[in-house]
């Protein structure tokens, strides 16, 4: 926070270099605009002085001519800078919002479990609008209104610089005034920033939690710690509107001090002759048009001061270093992929005092069907995130037909393997949008068949709206079975060569799991698949067993051996895993 500004903002750049032409030209026309809006007030001197007490009555036409043909090309500057401006502006957003969308995409997985949801969503919502505001109305403002007072206060000086020295003669107490409330209004700004997102969090919370909240009768506990959070949140907005109010009455102290000048001695002078009636005219118009930008430049400082809140907090993101910077080159073609895994001294903790996974070595082999079993929490679905390089392993490493996972391509790497996981993920849109998500050109014959192989295209057809059906929110409005068999659907219809079935089809009953387990087991013959289960009808007929215990590999084997033999899992084990 204690950066400089325009130092703080220095990473904007590469939005603003491609536009540096159409930014030069906005910046011509508000100079232009803003000079052609100052130079009216000079046609009342002349009204006042030539005309009226002149008696040149020849000049009022010329006057109301000059005046009307001002007024219609400042109005022509002012909405065709507007709208370049506009374009210009949108464009730098919509790419600064997609590149921190795209950013977010490639940030460690920890990020998310680190940070609250709603604080994340703040970000993108809440400061990209605050930075929004900051690109297409603070500073274009805050230029316009300063360009306004530096040619006022020119012009002012022109007209007569003794009440012009005068009147500006305050400038500098205001700036020392301005210089005393920043530090305060940049902690609240904060501090607003940081109650708005934990609002947003919360909201987000709660709505998701809506059955839960209902189920134990608490939605006025809800509505009450809302309420909380709100009164802290306005209690902070209204300190921070009465130190802004503080910081914009200094344009009032102003305007007083200029009255006195105006009607002291700009009176005086008149009476003395050394100033005309039409010049005293002119220069308190002058004077009354510095005070609305003056106002304006005290408000802005205010935007810009939010702003600044918004641009640490976007900072913040853009500076956390991508999960894997360095992707690997090597896309092997589909006849040399067998689909062997392997696990070579596997070390991995998601916290460093807590390691999941120490020291592990196993063989998936290609081709086969391998089960990973287990009690919870040691590191089954561990392993499925590290096969499909969502995170990498803190030692040791895992292998694709003996090449390291981080020498393959990974765009390539995750269109040859498909996952699908107990907790299913589908989003608020149709079941044909949920299951195409994989394969976005595939054909609705091909949604069709995959839906057919996941065991739930009767139940589609026997929706009103079928394949149109919208699911809700995370797939609401379906069973946690179908939900399942969508995303099962999803895997298929991307043709993996590689399927990890994550406790899959632990909402089916017996019957559907074991019509689905063959038609995936067929779909997939003579490719690897692994399946991670508790339940033991789930890992019949696997060609292969893989035991985890909390110590690490107690069983690598075949499934006939399995039970058996000196590494044999203790009863506990198994009693889990049936």
């Amino acid at each position: 926070m204690g950066e400089p500004f325009l130092k703080q903002i220095s990473y904007l750049r590469k939005y603003l270099r491609p536009h540096k032409k159409v930014l030069i030209i906005s910046l011509t026309l508000s100079v232009v605009s803003t000079a052609l809006g100052l130079i009216q007030p000079l046609f009342a001197k002349v009204l006042i002085d030539k005309v009226l007490l002149g008696r040149e009555y020849g000049l009022l036409l010329t006057l109301l001519a000059a005046v009307i043909a001002l007024l219609i090309f400042g109005f022509l500057i002012r909405v065709t800078n507007s709208y370049i401006y506009t374009r210009y502006s949108a464009n730098v957003l919509f790419q600064m919002r997609q590149d921190l969308f795209a950013h977010l995409q490639k940030v460690p997985l920890s990020f998310f479990a680190k940070r609250k949801i709603g604080d994340i969503f703040s970000r993108l919502a809440s400061d990209m609008a605050d930075i929004q505001g900051l690109v297409t109305d603070t500073l274009p403002n805050y230029l316009f209104n300063f360009l306004t007072c530096l040619i006022t206060a020119t012009i002012l000086w022109w007209l007569n610089w003794q009440m012009a020295l005068m009147s500006l003669g305050f400038l500098p107490l205001a700036v020392y005034l301005i210089r005393l409330i920043r530090p305060k209004l940049l902690q609240l700004a904060q501090t607003v920033a940081e109650s708005n997102a934990d609002i947003a969090h919360f909201l987000f919370e709660s709505l998701g939690g809506a059955i839960l909240i209902r189920a134990f009768g608490a939605e006025k506990l809800e509505c009450a710690r809302l309420d909380a959070k709100q009164s802290g949140l306005l209690r902070i907005l209204l300190r921070y509107q009465v130190l802004g109010a503080f910081s914009r009455s200094v344009p009032t102290l102003y305007t007083v001090i200029n009255t006195l000048v105006v009607f002291g001695y700009g009176g005086y002078l008149v009476m003395q002759g050394s100033l005309t009636i039409g010049g005293l005219v002119a220069f308190t118009i002058y004077q009354g048009r510095v005070f609305g930008p003056l106002q304006g430049l005290m408000d802005g400082f205010l935007g810009m001061q939010k702003s600044r809140v918004a641009l640490q907090r976007i900072k913040e993101i853009l500076d956390i270093a991508p999960a894997f910077p360095k992707n690997g080159a090597i896309v092997l073609a589909d006849p040399q992929l067998k689909g062997e895994i392997v696990f070579e001294n596997v070390s991995f903790a998601y916290e460093q005092e807590e390691p999941v996974l120490r020291q592990l070595t196993f063989k998936i082999p290609p081709g086969k069907i391998t089960a990973v079993i287990g009690p919870s929490g040691v590191g089954k679905t561990t392993l499925c995130h590290l096969i499909l390089r969502l995170f990498d392993p803190d030692s040791g490493r895992v292998t694709l037909d003996g090449i390291d996972l981080k020498q393959l391509k990974m765009e390539w790497l995750r269109r040859q393997i498909a996952l699908v996981a107990q907790d299913t993920f589908l989003f608020h849109s149709t079941i044909l949008e949920n299951i195409r998500f994989s394969k976005p050109l595939a054909s609705d014959m091909e949604v069709v068949e995959a839906a057919q192989a996941a065991c739930i295209h009767d139940f589609i057809r026997s929706l009103p709206d079928r394949y149109h059906t919208v699911v809700g929110d995370r797939g609401i409005r379906l069973s946690g079975g179908q939900r399942q068999r969508i995303s099962i659907a999803r895997a298929i219809l991307m043709e993996p060569k590689i399927l990890i079935l994550d406790e899959a089809t632990a909402f089916l009953d017996i019957s559907a799991e074991a019509r689905l387990r063959e038609t995936i087991r067929f779909l997939m013959r003579g490719k690897t698949m692994v399946v991670v289960s508790h339940r033991f009808s789930a890992i019949q007929g696997v060609a292969k067993i893989i035991a985890l215990e909390k110590q690490g590999l107690v069983y690598e084997g075949p499934a006939a051996g399995f039970g058996t033999g000196p590494v044999a899992p203790n009863a506990d084990s198994i009693a889990q895993i049936g």
